[in-house]
């Protein structure tokens, strides 16, 4: 398993060394302007308790192919690659960069991995507020017009620790946040989805707006999880 991380997150970093990427740097970057994003893809990682044991094994090799295949089709566009953390700290984004970035910010899959365990809290999972946290920064990112391409992954089960009239608020909130990320053209992809929060998590996705094209289910018991398309 080491090795295929290893290959991976550093094959990544050839295709970023490759040139291909485009630069703000030289005669066409203007300091005071902001840059539009063509497109961006946000992964917002479950590091609970209960999803622990699934990260190391299935979803950290999955992050690593979601990037991969991300930052070869987006090669020569201007994009931009964001990381959450769903737990109980109450900071779910940790990383926003161009994919260029990510190779010099992590050197290993090691430092990625006590990166996200350093900043998170096994204790609680907070699902539906680390959902609406992270579509509410994506929605007010520099950049980001009703042009640019969103999509965003979900490597968890989706089980919210909350209760009673808190996790209903909670829930409602994130509904209204992925409602106008919708609007906005926003795609989802869900991973690892516990087997009784399916049905609820189809509700919820109706709910907010997104049509069977705009979204990406699979359960926990999913054994080849299918890849969504960055288009």
């Amino acid at each position: 398993m080491k090795n295929r991380r290893n290959h991976l997150l550093f094959g990544v970093g050839a295709l970023l060394l490759s040139g291909c990427v485009a630069s703000q740097t030289g005669k066409d970057y203007h300091p005071f302007e902001t840059v539009e994003i063509d497109s961006c893809l946000t992964i917002l990682i479950d590091m609970s308790g209960s999803f622990a044991t699934r990260w190391d094994d299935e979803a950290y090799p999955l992050f690593l192919e979601l990037s991969e295949t991300y930052f070869t089709e987006a090669m020569g566009t201007e994009n931009r690659l964001v990381i959450a953390q769903l737990s109980g700290n109450n900071q779910a984004v940790l990383f926003e960069g161009k994919p260029a970035d990510l190779q010099s910010r992590f050197r290993s899959p090691e430092d990625l991995v006590s990166f996200l365990r350093e900043r998170s809290d096994g204790a609680s999972s907070q699902v539906y507020r680390a959902i609406k946290s992270t579509t509410d920064y994506l929605l007010q990112m520099q950049g980001v017009s009703e042009r640019t391409r969103l999509m965003t992954v979900v490597l968890s089960d989706l089980r919210d620790t909350g209760a009673g009239a808190a996790r209903r608020t909670a829930g409602s909130s994130m509904i209204e946040s992925l409602r106008e990320y919708r609007e906005r053209g926003g795609a989802l992809a869900l991973y690892y989805v516990g087997t009784e929060e399916m049905p609820r998590w189809e509700s919820i996705l109706a709910e907010s707006g997104f049509s069977s094209n705009d979204y990406l289910i699979q359960g926990e018991l999913t054994a080849t999880p299918q890849l969504p398309k960055f288009d």
